[in-house]
């Protein structure tokens, strides 16, 4: 059989960065995805890639540094990478909602991000299609942000790994991990086992429940989200946009893409298509009220996403406690930091490089939580 340098269980943005930045390195790699890679949690995300509103700082540097990974991996891939830059627009209305926004805009500021208010008429001018309310006098502005078609983006990773000589399986659910004296010595999937000597999991929101037959214990919770994706509008969307009730960014297939935290619960506990199809319908009314050419457009498809969420909120990226080869990325951040904490790690487990900038995330934070 095979010896493999790292094995990659999961094969979602995360997961497809590390297996190219390990190929990348020279790194023998086998990575296997229980379905197909890019159908999981990272094609049903909003995929804005921002520091918006990523606190503490250091939280915010690492989703800052992870826009500058996508921005080095949109040179080295070219259009493949899925990368649109643009920045993204943000109002608000009300008292509460309006300082709260200014502060932010200042802290960003002050941290070096590109974070500034424009008038109003020049946000009509950039996006010609938006209807800024006329009790709305600035928009923030946050240039560096964009938006990633992060299907097309994990296909290019893996087929740039493969052209290097990594094993990418699909369709080859993982069963388990066995484990001697502390290092796990075969991974057992369908279509074969596979023994590496290291191991990386980025499973998402599916973390906890992989790794407890081990005995280990990493907080992941499922946060539900849902998306509309419309039909192309007449008049062109260019870049995301978050308007009080609704966020909206172009899509790959020249349609929109829709959603608002509000309705993320009740698609949760939806329990039927037709629940899913009225909030859908509600995600197209409100866009319609912000850019009047969403009136003319229909809705698609529509996305019920399952995503990763750390007990602290913050990502998790490390080796794993109690074993001594096997590592873990988990992280509601994943379509902004995913080549970066891709490469960090991948840089971790070939190289025994211990990037500072990841001490804040390490597992064992957990560990010394329960003693």
């Amino acid at each position: 059989m095979k010896h493999h340098d790292i094995a990659i269980v999961g094969l979602g943005i995360v997961g497809a960065s590390a297996a190219y930045a390990a190929a990348r390195a020279g790194a023998r790699v086998v990575a296997l995805d229980a379905g197909v890679a890019g159908e999981g949690t990272s094609g049903t995300s909003f995929a804005w890639l921002n520091s918006v509103r990523k606190e503490p700082e250091a939280y915010h540097r690492l989703n800052a540094n992870g826009m500058a990974a996508h921005r080095e991996l949109a040179r080295e891939l070219g259009a493949a990478a899925g990368h649109h830059e643009g920045g993204s627009l943000e109002w608000a209305t009300g008292d509460e909602p309006e300082r709260e926004l200014s502060a932010r805009v200042a802290r960003l500021a002050g941290r070096g991000y590109p974070a500034a208010f424009l008038p109003r008429e020049r946000v009509s001018a950039m996006e010609p299609a938006l209807i800024v309310p006329d009790d709305v006098r600035e928009v923030a502005f946050y240039a560096a942000d964009g938006w990633l078609d992060a299907p097309r983006l994990i296909r290019a990773l893996l087929a740039a790994a493969s052209v290097r000589g990594a094993d990418v399986r699909e369709r080859a659910p993982v069963r388990s991990l066995r484990v001697r004296e502390r290092r796990v010595q075969t991974v057992v999937a369908d279509g074969g086992e596979a023994i590496a000597g290291s191991v990386l999991i980025c499973v998402g929101a599916s973390t906890h429940e992989f790794l407890s037959p081990l005995g280990v214990s990493i907080p992941v919770g499922r946060v539900p989200g849902l998306l509309a994706v419309t039909s192309p509008p007449a008049q062109a969307l260019r870049r995301v946009v978050h308007a009080p009730g609704i966020h909206l960014r172009p899509d790959a297939g020249g349609g929109l893409v829709l959603g608002a935290d509000d309705v993320d619960a009740p698609a949760a506990e939806a329990r039927s298509a037709s629940t899913l199809d009225e909030l859908a319908a509600l995600l197209l009314e409100r866009a319609g009220c912000v850019m009047p050419a969403v009136r003319g457009v229909k809705v698609v498809d529509r996305r019920v996403g399952v995503r990763p969420m750390p007990a602290d909120r913050h990502t998790i990226a490390g080796r794993i406690p109690g074993l001594d080869n096997a590592w873990v990325i988990a992280t509601h951040s994943g379509v902004t930091l995913g080549p970066l904490l891709g490469r960090l790690l991948s840089d971790e487990i070939l190289g025994g490089v211990s990037h500072a900038t990841l001490a804040p995330f390490r597992p064992e934070r957990f560990a010394a939580a329960r003693d």
